[in-house]
């Protein structure tokens, strides 16, 4: 079909009742429209006029009517057309919408990034990592939560959470966990024990006569800290708390030392406390969590990354 023919009448005339458009004779129809001939059109697409026409004509004979008219050498789109239109730019601002999403998506991720971490991670290794996402990606927004272990899996099967740390591996069928490293475990004194003179401490250091802050055997680190509590007669702690951020605020008090893995205490850890490696040492791991009924969001692996990237420095 050329530019200056007639436009159409063949199409009326063919009259295959209304197939369904392409994307392609869309795109063809909303810039014939726009520009207001079929030359301007294929300048817009990269194509011949050729080409536009070919797919114009094909557009008619499957709709069974013309699309526009030629009046005084214009093209001049017919009431169907106009309707047409309508929904096109519907159609477009629909597409728009969806580039604009992707956009955001690759820039900052789907809108806050939710966090739960094991309140030991929180002290040093969240707030590191989150400075180094921050810094890349400065309009993110970020909710944060400091959970016990027991109550991690909840947040994600009722998808409140995105990704989590903490020092155990997760066993439920719907969660992921991937280990990202591993922090050591030392022993936190008060300033003025007579432990301080102590280069390392064993598990004999911890006898009767010396009460000290543990956790009860069922948590994750209760369980961690059994082969070193077993290498020694060590007596049983004289508090039990659930949490090493915990211990580390009783032994700030004064109440004994305790057992804390180092990121605990991976800042300065103050005038009121001292820090020892014990023997045998002992590892606690570090996982990411998220949930496997959907994927990681881009943010969630960003966020990763930069825990990587933490605990690669460190």
């Amino acid at each position: 079909m050329q530019e200056d023919a007639p436009m159409g009448e063949a199409a009326a005339a063919a009259g295959t009742g209304g197939r369904p458009l392409n994307l392609r004779q869309i795109e063809v129809f909303r810039a014939i429209m726009m520009s207001g001939s079929i030359s301007a059109a294929g300048r817009a697409l990269h194509v011949s006029q050729p080409a536009v026409s070919r797919v114009l004509a094909l557009t008619e004979s499957r709709l069974g009517y013309a699309l526009f008219e030629r009046v005084k050498s214009r093209l001049v789109p017919t009431p169907e057309a106009r309707r047409l239109y309508g929904e096109v730019e519907r159609v477009y601002g629909g597409i728009q919408r969806v580039n604009d999403l992707a956009a955001s998506l690759g820039q900052h991720g789907a809108g806050a990034l939710r966090v739960v971490a094991s309140a030991t991670f929180g002290q040093w290794l969240v707030p590191h990592a989150l400075q180094r996402l921050l810094q890349r990606h400065p309009q993110v927004r970020v909710d944060y939560r400091s959970v016990t272990f027991d109550e991690m899996e909840g947040y994600f099967l009722s998808g409140r959470a995105d990704v989590g740390l903490s020092i155990s591996q997760p066993e439920h069928p719907n969660l992921t966990a991937q280990k990202l490293g591993t922090a050591q475990t030392v022993c936190v004194l008060p300033a003025d024990h007579p432990l301080c003179r102590k280069t390392h401490v064993g598990a004999a250091d911890l006898s009767a006569g010396v009460p000290w802050i543990g956790y009860p055997p069922d948590t994750p680190l209760g369980r961690a800290l059994r082969p070193f509590l077993e290498s020694g007669p060590a007596s049983p702690a004289a508090i039990e708390v659930h949490s090493p951020v915990t211990a580390l605020a009783f032994v700030q008090q004064g109440l004994g030392p305790a057992l804390v893995d180092r990121y605990c205490v991976a800042g300065e850890p103050g005038a009121r406390i001292v820090v020892r490696p014990i023997e045998p040492a002992v590892q606690v791991d570090i996982w990411a969590t998220h949930s496997n009924l959907e994927s990681l969001p881009l943010l969630g692996k960003r966020f990763l990354t930069a825990v990587a990237g933490v605990l690669a420095q460190a």
